[in-house]
């Protein structure tokens, strides 16, 4: 999961260098409570889990603690100590060992080189069938791959058919026949199958950061839908026969999907620079799926019109909520746009509070074995974070005795280091001459202040040694900061693009103000939220500005089209799209609160948010900005 995230992230690279140094080898955690069975006899099915993993393969070790005839024993630490001395035991302990406080759990730790992981996660689960042993659950890297993927396949029958149902029903009660669904529904399968075919064909994976690609495509695709058939709707109530109404559409429709469909294309396009391998890949990969999505659409465009106006010769059917809502959003245009203009500066003022921090666990699906198992190892054991150092000599001429002794010095500098237990000093895997420096931290919120100290001690063997070191709080702490640098640096770019196509478009410097202000209230409003929710700023919460800002400026490039041609907004077929559009996208991301993942309900969430914000702002504060000579045209 991590390396998803970040391939080039430097706490991430010493973390490879110094596993490269363990040999290899990583940990997993097996979590054990068995029922209808002695303390006796869970002591003998532990031994002889130790026995099958040895017979499995001779790379796999096998440490645990078990609570029996009121002693509890260390595996493979040939040490016992009374129960009620647990704790004292666990800090002389230099391993990661645990047992849950009432000793109804144990915790076998498993050491294993990574190639045999999978395999011996099999073997585990094969091994748990044995009804005695009643709940067995496994904490490893590869099981979190496979719940993930489990997820996702769930999350794609699942929500995909919902939202698209959903969203073609509220159509169908706004237009009044089925054939008004021909362009939609269209639109959905061409886009979700240019999706997924570019995937096959640049061998992207699908994960939790790539799959955003397929909404994104889904929501320009059918926001722009609805601006067909409404545009069509009107000119057909108009009075104009078949032939002129499907070719003013086209007119009037083709320009701005043209340019907000590049724009936005090219804008994720730009995230093809950026470091972490998905947000590139989820960039270049929306940017393509846009680009193909225009095209078939604009060819299906004429014909699907064709068959959808021969059956709705009547005006277009307008719902009891829009009516309520446009009429209400209309006659309270000047309240509602200063509303947001004072909610956009408290968000403004709240964004700088913002916190930035990294929780792992929203990357877990809700209700995956793995989750489960990790909520267990939170709640019923004591749980310790390792800490490493590998101490490389800088030149060949250096005796290994030197480095033992350079490794010692920095193990007593940790070793009277607050919150630091277990020190212990081993030699590397390989022949260059490399020791390991391990240590448990007693509390995560120490990391920071002991990577001070050692980077400290860094700093005094320099030019002698080489100190790598890494804990996994430093690893997500870093991913941290290298994506919200790097998604900063994308909505920069984004923002570039996008307003300086529109600039150039419409050639007006009150046009770009106007443009600028409307989308940046959205985007302060969703600041403000995160703020008032209580969520970080994390890859997750940023990623919603940067896949926000590209979807809310295609209704402001067509009404901006709209005012430009000096048509009124009111009652327009802009203004009917853009308002029904919202409300059955907002609909449709809201469904993703049945996700079985975090992060893309509070994804989704934070996007429908955007959304309905924009609406609000395209519609009373932009033409107020535009024109505030004639506002009482557009009213």
């Amino acid at each position: 999961m991590v390396d998803q995230l970040s391939t080039i992230n430097p706490q991430l690279e010493d973390a490879e260098i110094i596993s490269a140094a363990r040999g290899g080898v990583e940990t997993l955690f097996v979590i054990l409570q068995p029922h209808d069975i002695s303390i006796g006899e869970s002591f003998d099915l532990l031994r002889d889990l130790e026995v099958g993993l040895a017979k499995f393969s001779p790379a796999v070790q096998m440490r645990s603690l078990n609570a029996f005839d009121g002693q509890l024993r260390l595996y493979g630490l040939d040490r016992e100590e009374p129960v009620q001395h647990l704790l004292a035991a666990l800090s002389e302990n230099r391993v990661n060992t645990l047992v849950s406080a009432d000793g109804s759990m144990f915790g076998v730790v498993v050491s294993a080189p990574v190639s045999i992981q999978r395999e011996l996660l099999q073997y585990l689960r094969a091994w748990s069938f044995d009804e005695s042993l009643g709940v067995v659950e496994i904490l490893a890297a590869v099981a979190l791959e496979q719940d993930v993927a489990a997820g996702l396949r769930a999350d794609l029958r699942l929500l995909i058919p919902s939202i698209v149902a959903v969203m073609l029903l509220m159509l169908l009660v706004a237009f009044g026949h089925w054939r008004a669904l021909i362009l939609p529904a269209f639109a959905s399968i061409a886009s979700s199958i240019v999706v997924f075919s570019l995937l096959s064909i640049a061998g992207i994976a699908i994960n939790l950061v790539t799959l955003l690609a397929l909404p994104i495509v889904l929501i320009v695709a059918l926001a722009n839908s609805c601006h067909f058939l409404a545009k069509s709707s009107m000119a057909i109530s108009a009075g104009g026969d078949l032939q002129a109404a499907v070719s003013v559409t086209i007119r009037r429709i083709a320009a701005p999907y043209l340019i907000s469909s590049l724009t936005t294309a090219v804008a994720l396009a730009s995230l093809g620079f950026n470091e972490i391998a998905p947000i590139r890949e989820l960039g270049l990969l929306a940017a393509g799926s846009l680009v193909v999505s225009f095209v078939l659409i604009m060819l299906a465009a004429p014909w699907a019109l064709f068959r959808h106006l021969r059956s709705s010769l009547c005006p277009m059917r307008e719902s009891r909520l829009y009516r309520a809502f446009s009429g209400g959003i209309f006659a309270r245009r000047k309240p509602i746009s200063a509303m947001l203009v004072l909610a956009s500066v408290v968000s403004l003022a709240a964004a700088f509070s913002l916190e930035v921090r990294s929780d792992a666990r929203v990357f877990f699906p809700d209700d995956a074995r793995f989750t489960k198992a990790f909520r267990v190892f939170e709640e019923r054991f004591y749980v310790f974070t390792p800490l490493r150092l590998l101490v490389t000599p800088a030149s060949e001429s250096m005796s290994p005795l030197e480095t033992l002794r350079a490794s010692g010095r920095i193990r007593d500098r940790l070793v009277s280091l607050e919150g630091v237990r277990n020190v212990a000093v081993s030699a590397a895997a390989g022949d260059n001459g490399s020791f390991l420096v391990t240590a448990i931290l007693s509390d995560d919120s120490a990391t920071a202040e002991i990577a001070g100290h050692i980077d400290a001690l860094r700093d005094e063997v320099a030019g002698d040694f080489k100190l790598v070191y890494s804990s996994a709080q430093l690893v997500y702490e870093g991913i941290d900061q290298q994506a919200l640098s790097s998604l900063a640096a994308s909505l920069t770019t984004s923002l570039l693009i996008i307003f300086g196509v529109i600039a150039l478009l419409f050639r007006s410097l009150q046009t770009l103000g106007a443009s600028l202000a409307a989308n940046a209230v959205p985007l302060l409003l969703v600041c403000g939220a995160i703020w008032l929710v209580g969520d970080p700023l994390n890859l997750v919460t940023a990623f919603v500005f940067l896949v926000a800002l590209g979807v809310i400026v295609d209704d402001t490039i067509h009404i901006l089209y709209q005012h430009e041609k000096g048509d009124s907004l009111s009652g327009s077929s802009i203004e009917f799209s853009v308002v029904l559009s919202t409300i059955m996208l907002c609909l449709g991301l809201l469904l993703c609160q049945m996700s079985d993942f975090p992060t893309t309900r509070q994804f989704a969430a934070y996007c429908a948010l955007t959304l309905a914000a924009a609406v609000a702002s395209d519609l009373t504060l932009l033409p107020r900005l535009l024109d505030r000579r004639n506002l009482g045209q557009n009213r």
